[in-house]
């Protein structure tokens, strides 16, 4: 299993990466690109959770990645946590974050009025299995940038988070290495 240092080791690794997606439905494409930044590790994990430890986790959200990976908050304070249990799903699977942004499964458009149930706003929802179980990614676009981002993450319980979302068809995507132009085309159905 894996824990919150294995978990934030993972998420650094795609702190260089950028996605390059292409969806198409009903002959209408979207391009999008997704990126990753520290400050959305701790919502992703599922620190906000963690109420008895705000104190600790009073730093900026960025910070706390860092220090996660440095090993000055280490996995013994987390799990000391009275509300740990809820988050321990999400810390397991955020290790398999690149394998899920890497495969090509899944991907909606998301609309939140359709699912009175979640607070979650979010412009896409990708839906993957990992070790039989579904995993949902939510994206969500920075106004500032065009680029988008995960905002959400977890695996499923009881609900499934895409009845009654618009599908849409993965023709190409690709992965980038920003520090180095290398790239590698992950899928690509529009060359058929």
């Amino acid at each position: 299993m894996a824990d919150i240092l294995q978990a934030a080791k993972s998420y650094a690794n795609l702190l260089d990466v950028e996605y390059q997606i292409v969806l198409g439905k009903k002959n209408k494409n979207i391009a999008i690109s997704i990126i990753f930044d520290e400050v959305h590790f701790f919502h992703l994990a599922g620190l906000q959770y963690l109420k008895d430890l705000s104190g600790i986790l009073s730093e900026s959200r960025d910070q706390i990645f860092r220090r996660i990976l440095r090993g000055s908050l280490q996995k013994q304070l987390f799990e000391s946590s009275k509300s740990y249990a809820k988050i321990t799903d999400r810390i397991e699977y955020l290790s398999y974050l690149e394998q899920i942004m890497d495969s090509n499964e899944t991907v909606f458009k998301y609309n939140s009025r359709l699912d009175v149930f979640s607070a979650v706003q979010a412009d896409f929802l990708m839906k993957n299995e990992i070790q039989t179980r579904n995993v949902f990614t939510f994206l969500s676009q920075n106004e500032s940038t065009g680029k988008y981002f995960c905002r959400s993450f977890f695996p499923q319980t009881d609900r499934d988070y895409t009845e009654g979302q618009t599908r849409w068809t993965l023709l190409y995507k690709k992965k980038l290495w920003k520090s180095t132009g290398q790239e590698n085309v992950l899928y690509d159905r529009m060359r058929r």
